[in-house]
Formats: C-alpha cells, structure tokens, sequence
C-alpha cells in the first residue's frame, strides 16, 4: 500500500504515513487483489481521451531513490480509484504538520479532560464541605435543644451523613439536606413547645406560690402534676403541652374551690355574733377586714384573702370574747347588785329582827354587859321576875310556873328544851351570874 500524499510505502494497516503523516482514509485502502502499475505506456489514454504521459521507470520510493527525488514517469496509482495520478508532495512537510496538529488537539483534550477532571472534583469537594456545613449546624441545633423525642431518627440520620462525607457519595447528599430540614424543622418546633411547657411550669409555680394556699391534703396531688410536666419537659414531649395546659386549669380550679371553703369557713366566725352587743370599733374593725378579703377574692388572690379572712375571724373571736366579758360583767354587776340589795335586805332584817328581838327582852344585854340601876329603874316586881328568868330562858330552860311559861313561850327567840330539874346553872357566864344577883336585889 502506497500513501495518496506522498507515495511512500506504508502497511496496509496503517492509519498515517510515515514519511509525510497523512491520513489514510478507507477508501485510499487497496483491494484485497492490489492492481500492479503498468509501465508500458498501453493504458497512457486517460477516460477523457487525453493521452496520458508517459516517463521512464526510475529509481522511486521504497525502490533507492535519493531522498527528496521526484519520481519520473512512474505508473499510475493503484489506490487511485479515480485514476489520477496523486501529486507529488515535499517529503516530511505536511506529515509533520499533522502530527503536530495531532499532538496538539490530543493535549488540549488531555488537558480539558484534566479541566474538566478537576472541576468535577473541585465541585465534588465543594458539595461535600457545603454538606459538612449544613451537619455540623444541625449538630449544633441538636447541642442546643432537647431531641430526646426523634432520638433514634436523627441518630439514624447523623450515622448516614457521616456515611454520605467519609465516602464522598454527593448522589445522596440532596436527599440527606431534606431529611436534615425536615428534621431541623421538628426540632424548631419541639424546642418551641418545650419552651412553652417550661413557660407553663413557672408561670403556674409562681401563680400558686403568690396567690393560691395548697392544703395538706392537696399536696401531693400537687407535687405529682408539675413532677408530670417536668418530665414532659424532659423527655422533649412537646405534644404534651396541652394535655399539661389542661391539667394545669383543673388544678387551679380545684385550688379556689379549696380556697373559697376555708375563707367561708373562717367569714363564718362572724356570724354569731350580735352587732348589738357590739362596739363601733369592733364594728368598723370587722367591716374592713371582710371588704379586704372580698377585693383580694375578686382579685384571685385567694391566699392573702385566706390571711385576711382568719384575720377576720380572730377578731371575730376576740369580739365574741369582748362581748362575752361585758355580758359576763354585766351579769356580774347585775348579780353583786343583786346580792348587795339581799344583804341589804337581810341586814334590814336582821336589824329589825334584833330590833324586835330587844324589844322582846326586858332587859337585852344581860348576857354581854353588867347592868346599872338605870335598867332597872322603872321596873315592877313581875319584870324584874321576868328579867332575871330571861337569863335561864336564853339557854333553854322550861319552867313550871304555867305563866312564867307562857310568856316566853310567846317569845320567838325561846326554845325551851331543858327541864328545871336538869338544867345546870354552870352555862351561865360572869355577866349573867352578876345580873342574876342585882336584879334578885331590886325584887321584893
């Protein structure tokens, strides 16, 4: 096989000739029968009837010629299907030209191959450190939030991601981001009803500690609600929130229903209570207490209303007391006027009892005092009989003289138990022993 350029020799095989770097397309390749060059001149007429030159066979390619020659009258091309004779080219020239061209567009491919290499890759690098980016602020959300609710999918997530990096696997890093939103997007609103539980704990915590009183026997119904909200809170239960809200409500509502009965119960201290037997003070002391615990009930203030309503009924009992002590007093006056007025009385009695009593003696205080001639004066016999017996009247002695006894048996202070015979003179005193003489003197 000859090159169409330049003539030379090359392998059938070929794709470029050696000596001058040609081309060889398919149809400048030979037959599988190639057509040897007739050198004897009896083709020299062409098809278009123009004779054809001829030359002398020479020295030609492949054959010793000198290089650069030109071969003379050498026969026609076999290659040449068309039957022209191929011109004759410079040897080296346009071959090398194509290789350079060649080797060129094969760098310049080389090299955009390598452009292109490293963009992609410089992409390739880029999406994954966008990547890393967009997990290392997730990691920071998580770090600031409670995530305990979707623990075990973001642990899921986070092991893919860091799967999706260490292998440089961009394919899925597009459906990673989504997940990674959707994700971000549930923790910004589990973070959100967190805080609101937390917000909901303190504001009830101080509503109560300010304004409410928690009976003993609401304690503990107490504890248990807010240690339900806090565990809410803690295991990140967002959708818990107005389940908690709900409980929260109820809880206050029973608290004033608790509130309002122990503040009536303490109000009730007043109602016994007579506002007639009631000063002004105690009066106008009571009246602002009450108004006092009826604005702090209007005002739900319900545990410094409970304070002013046992206030209110300590002074309710110190009234009731006030009260009770005036009556007490009163009834006490009421009573020593009562008995000053019997003693009185008695006394009136007894002082006209004694009165009438010495008008019944003849002579009185013979028994406590010696008497004088003046007693005596002005007395007859029968008195001054009766005066001396008088004495043994007083203790109890009878008598056998029917009138002697009847005189003093007609005396209210006379009680005669004793018989003459028994009675013994030994009872009576100095006085009477003395009086019973004198007057024994003055009978006839």
């Amino acid at each position: 096989m000859f090159c169409p350029n330049c003539g030379s020799s090359i392998d059938d095989d070929s794709l470029f000739c050696t000596n001058c770097g040609a081309k060889i397309e398919d149809e400048d390749r030979p037959s599988q029968t190639p057509v040897r060059p007739d050198f004897s001149g009896a083709q020299g007429q062409e098809a278009g009837g123009q004779p054809s030159q001829t030359f002398s066979p020479g020295p030609g390619p492949g054959m010793g010629a000198a290089p650069g020659s030109r071969p003379v009258n050498a026969g026609p091309n076999p290659q040449n299907t068309r039957g022209n004779q191929p011109k004759p080219a410079k040897k080296g020239k346009g071959g090398m030209i194509a290789l350079i061209v060649i080797i060129a567009v094969l760098v310049v491919a080389i090299i955009a191959g390598a452009v292109i290499f490293i963009m992609i890759q410089r992409n390739r690098s880029q999406q994954i450190a966008a990547f890393r980016d967009a997990v290392e602020r997730f990691e920071e959300q998580l770090d600031s939030s409670n995530y305990t609710s979707i623990q075990d999918a973001v642990s899921d997530l986070m092991a893919e991601c860091q799967q999706a990096i260490e292998n440089r696997d961009v394919g899925s890093i597009s459906e990673l981001e989504e997940r990674i939103n959707d994700l971000s997007q549930q923790l910004t609103a589990i973070t959100d009803q967190i805080t609101s539980l937390e917000e909901l704990k303190n504001t009830y915590q101080e509503l109560i500690a300010d304004q409410y009183y928690v009976p003993e026997d609401l304690q503990q119904y107490v504890d248990d609600i807010f240690a339900s909200l806090q565990q809410a809170i803690d295991d990140g239960a967002g959708d818990q929130l107005e389940n908690m809200r709900s409980q929260m409500e109820e809880l206050i509502q029973g608290l004033e229903e608790k509130n309002q009965e122990m503040i009536d119960s303490f109000l009730s201290a007043g109602d016994s209570l007579d506002e007639k037997n009631m000063t002004d003070d105690e009066k106008n002391s009571l009246q602002s207490c009450l108004d006092e615990v009826t604005e702090l009930v209007e005002a739900k203030n319900f545990k410094q209303a409970i304070e002013r309503a046992q206030e209110y009924a300590n002074r309710a009992e110190q009234v009731a007391m006030a009260i009770l002590a005036r009556q007490e007093e009163s009834e006490e006056a009421a009573r020593q006027s009562e008995e000053e007025a019997r003693r009185q009385s008695e006394e009136e009695a007894r002082r006209q009892s004694e009165e009438e009593a010495k008008n019944d003696y003849i002579c009185p205080d013979s028994s406590t005092r010696y008497l004088t001639e003046a007693d005596l004066a002005g007395l007859s016999d029968w008195e001054l009989l009766l005066a001396r017996n008088e004495i043994y009247a007083r203790h109890g002695r009878q008598f056998d003289d029917p009138d002697i006894r009847a005189y003093f048996e007609s005396k209210s202070w006379y009680n005669g138990t004793i018989a003459p015979d028994a009675f013994d003179a030994s009872v009576f005193n100095q006085y009477e022993k003395a009086n019973i003489a004198f007057i024994q003197e003055h009978e006839q």
